[in-house]
């Protein structure tokens, strides 16, 4: 199997790849989990988990649905239909609050 380039991807593929490692990275940090924290529940490194969060298409699948187990999340994916709803999703997300 060849590998593919982010530009070959389709935007759509691309854009579902972003909006859900913001929602991993939303949800960690909602959680007030550290990386390194759900790195030990996922049972990955940091690299890896870093490369979700930033949207990596190119992160295998098994590693994304670990994170997605290890929050929680794989049950209501099953209910999003678009990018959009995975970005409404993320959006409706606590943010942390900044300590000073």
């Amino acid at each position: 199997m060849r590998s593919i380039t982010a530009d070959e991807l389709p935007h759509s593929v691309l854009e579902a790849s972003y909006r859900l490692g913001k929602l991993v990275v939303g949800t960690r940090k909602a959680r007030r989990l550290s990386q390194q924290a759900l790195c030990e529940l996922a049972g990955l490194g940091r690299n890896t988990l870093a490369e979700i969060e930033r949207g990596s298409p190119r992160v295998q699948f098994v590693y994304w649905l670990l994170v997605l187990d290890a929050l929680d999340l794989l049950d209501s994916l099953s209910h999003i239909q678009s990018a959009a709803d995975m970005g409404r999703m993320a959006d409706a997300l606590p943010r942390p609050q900044r300590v000073s």
